[in-house]
C-alpha cells in the first residue's frame, strides 16, 4: 500500500465491519502505519503530510459517528502516534469515561496541543468522572506559567468544589507552576478543610515567592480563621527577602490567642532569621507554654548577634528543657549560631554547669568543648565529682579537646561507671599517660 491510499484504506477497514475489535485493530494499524512510515510513499513531503491529516480527519470523526469504546480509544492512540493530538478535542466530549480520560492525557503530553486547548482543559475540571478530573488537573500543570486566566480559576474553584484531597493537591500543585498570575487562586487553599492541603498549599505559595505572594499571605493573617493564619505564616516564612518584609507583622502573632498561630509565627521567624525581631522572642521569657519559650529558643539561634542575646534570657527558665535547648544555643556542633559569637558566653555558659539538671550541667560540658574554652578546663575537671554518669563522661571528651594535662583526666580513672572509666582511659591513652609523661603534663626523666 502506498501512503496516499492509507485515509481510503482506513476508511474501507472501517466500514468493512461492524465489529468493534476488528475496527478497533485496524485503526491502529493505519496510526502506526502512517506514525512509522512503514508505508512506501509514491512522493514525499507535503504529499505525506497531506495524508497524515486526511487520514487524522478520519480518525477524529469516529468521536462522533456512534463508534464504540474501543474504537475510540483506538482513534485517541492512533491520533497520538501520529502527533495529532490536537485533533483529540471531539473525543473531550466522549460519553465513555475512559476516552475522555485518554484524550485529556494525550493532550496534556503535548506542549503544542495543551496550549491550543486551555479552554477546553478548563472545561473538562468540572468532568463527572474524578479520574478525567484529575489527568485534567495534571495537564494543566504541564502548561506551567503559559496558563490562561480561565485555566487559573478553574483550578482555583476546585478548593471549593472538590472532595478528592488527592486531586485538590494537583490542583495546588498546577497553581504553583503557574507563577505570580495563579497566587490569587492558590491563596484560596490556606483555608482547606484539611491540614494537609493548607500545609502543601503554604509550601508551594512560598516556592512561588515575589512581592504580590508574600503580600497576598501578610493580608491573610486578618483572618477569622485560626487555621488560615497559621498556613498564612508558614507560607511567609518561605519567602525569604520578600517574607522579612513582613516581619514585623509576622511577630505580632506570637501573642496570639491561638496556640498554633504563635507557634507559626515564631517558626515563620525562625524560618526568616530576621534579627530585628530578637526582641519580640526574648519577652516570650515570660510566655506560660513551655513549648512556646523552647521554640522561640530555638529560632534565636538564626538571629546572629541579636539572637545570642536574647537567647541567655532563657537560661534561667523554671524548664529544663528550655534551658536546655538555651544553652545548646551556643553549642556550634548543635546550633545555627556562628562559633565567634557563641564564643563571647562561654562564662555564662560555664556557669549553667552548676545547674541543678543534669541535662542542662550536660549540655554545658558539651558546649564548652565545642568552643574549646580552655579557661574553663579546671571547672570541666571538678566534673569528676558529678553526681551522673554522662556529665562526667563528657566532661572527660571535653578535656580531651580542650588539651588539658592528663592530671585532669587522671581523676576519672577510678570513676564508678564503667562507661566513664573506658572514655577516661581511652583519653588518657591518646594524651600520653603511662608513657612516661607526669601528671602536671611535662615528660619526665627516663633512665
Amino acid at each position: 500500500a502506498s501512503r496516499q491510499q492509507v485515509p481510503a484504506l482506513l476508511a474501507a477497514a472501517l466500514r468493512s465491519s461492524e465489529e468493534d475489535k476488528v475496527r478497533a485493530a485496524s485503526t491502529r494499524a493505519v496510526g502506526l502505519l502512517l506514525a512509522s512510515g512503514g508505508a512506501s510513499s509514491g512522493g514525499g513531503g507535503a504529499s505525506a503530510l497531506a495524508n497524515n491529516v486526511a487520514a487524522a480527519r478520519r480518525l477524529q470523526a469516529l468521536a462522533q459517528d456512534g463508534s464504540g469504546e474501543e474504537v475510540q480509544l483506538a482513534a485517541v492512540e492512533a491520533l497520538a502516534s501520529l502527533g495529532q493530538a490536537a485533533c483529540l478535542a471531539p473525543f473531550f466530549n466522549s460519553v465513555f469515561v475512559s476516552v475522555c480520560r485518554s484524550a485529556v492525557v494525550e493532550v496534556g503530553r503535548s506542549p503544542s496541543a495543551r496550549l491550543e486547548h486551555l479552554e477546553l482543559l478548563a472545561g473538562v475540571l468540572a468532568h463527572r468522572d474524578t479520574s478525567v478530573r484529575l489527568a485534567a488537573v495534571q495537564a494543566s500543570g504541564e502548561v506551567g506559567l503559559s496558563c490562561s486566566t480561565s485555566l487559573i480559576v478553574a483550578l482555583g474553584r476546585l478548593g471549593s468544589t472538590e472532595q478528592n484531597r488527592r486531586l485538590r493537591h494537583a490542583a495546588v500543585q498546577a497553581l504553583g507552576r503557574s507563577g505570580d498570575g495563579g497566587v490569587t487562586e492558590l491563596l484560596k487553599f490556606l483555608s482547606d478543610v484539611d491540614e494537609d492541603t493548607r500545609h502543601f498549599a503554604a509550601e508551594t505559595l512560598g516556592s512561588v515567592g515575589g512581592e504580590k505572594a508574600a503580600a497576598s499571605a501578610a493580608a491573610l493573617l486578618c483572618s477569622s480563621e485560626a487555621s488560615t493564619r497559621c498556613a498564612a505564616l508558614q507560607a511567609l516564612g518561605k519567602m525569604n527577602a520578600q517574607g522579612r518584609a513582613h516581619s514585623k507583622v509576622v511577630a505580632m502573632h506570637i501573642s496570639n490567642e491561638d496556640l498554633h498561630c504563635r507557634l507559626a509565627a515564631i517558626q515563620a521567624l525562625s524560618d526568616l532569621g530576621d534579627s530585628s525581631q530578637a526582641g519580640a522572642l526574648g519577652m516570650l521569657t515570660t510566655d506560660a507554654n513551655k513549648g512556646v519559650r523552647q521554640a522561640a529558643v530555638t529560632a534565636l539561634a538564626k538571629m546572629d548577634v541579636a539572637g545570642a542575646a536574647e537567647a541567655v534570657k532563657f537560661f534561667e527558665d523554671d524548664d529544663q528543657a528550655v534551658r536546655q535547648a538555651a544553652v545548646k544555643v551556643f553549642s556550634p556542633l548543635h546550633s545555627k549560631l556562628r562559633a565567634d559569637l557563641a564564643r563571647e558566653y562561654s562564662e555564662v555558659v560555664a556557669c549553667r554547669m552548676l545547674d541543678e539538671d543534669w541535662r542542662v550541667r550536660l549540655a554545658a560540658v558539651v558546649a564548652l568543648g565545642d568552643l574549646h574554652a580552655v579557661e574553663f578546663v579546671n571547672q570541666v575537671g571538678a566534673l569528676c565529682g558529678d553526681g551522673d554518669a554522662q556529665v562526667r563522661r563528657s566532661a572527660v571528651t571535653t578535656l580531651h579537646k580542650l588539651g588539658a594535662g592528663v592530671v585532669r583526666v587522671a581523676a576519672f580513672l577510678g570513676d564508678d561507671d564503667a562507661g566513664v572509666r573506658g572514655e577516661a582511659q581511652r583519653v588518657y591513652a591518646l594524651l600520653g599517660g603511662g608513657l612516661g609523661i607526669d601528671d602536671d603534663g611535662d615528660l619526665s626523666e627516663v633512665e
